[in-house]
């Protein structure tokens, strides 16, 4: 009886490892990039900030909403808007409103304050 069980048990092993599929070799294997989130110790390459204007007088400033969350106009960025336009006549104040979140990138107003030669940037971010 023993005979039998231990003739049994080597050929359903020996089926087993007939049957198994080959392991795929690791070169086989997709590649993927993944970015690390640990904290680097060298920092980013250093930009200067934009220079001061020397007068707001004359110039042309955008007030761009980022659009938080999706919600549309800030109050606060609206009542800038307003501010400017009963203190600082002068100053020609355009109001824009970020297409997408405020993590999305919006190329075609940072492309439009360029081709309309927007003097300065007023970015805002309320809800």
């Amino acid at each position: 009886m023993k005979i039998r069980l231990l003739a049994a048990i080597l050929v359903l092993a020996g089926i087993g490892v007939v049957c198994a599929e080959p392991v795929a070799d690791a070169s086989d294997a997709r590649l993927i990039t993944v970015l690390n989130p640990a904290v680097s110790d060298q920092l980013a390459e250093r930009v200067p900030l934009a220079p001061r204007l020397d007068k707001l007088e004359g110039k042309t400033i955008y007030l761009v909403d980022t659009n938080y969350e999706g919600m549309g106009p800030a109050p606060v960025l609206e009542e800038m808007h307003r501010w400017f336009g009963r203190n600082m006549p002068g100053v020609k104040v355009v109001f824009k409103l970020k297409s997408g979140n405020y993590a999305a990138d919006d190329p075609a107003l940072w492309k439009e304050i360029a081709d309309n030669k927007g003097n300065g940037v007023i970015i805002g971010v309320a809800g």
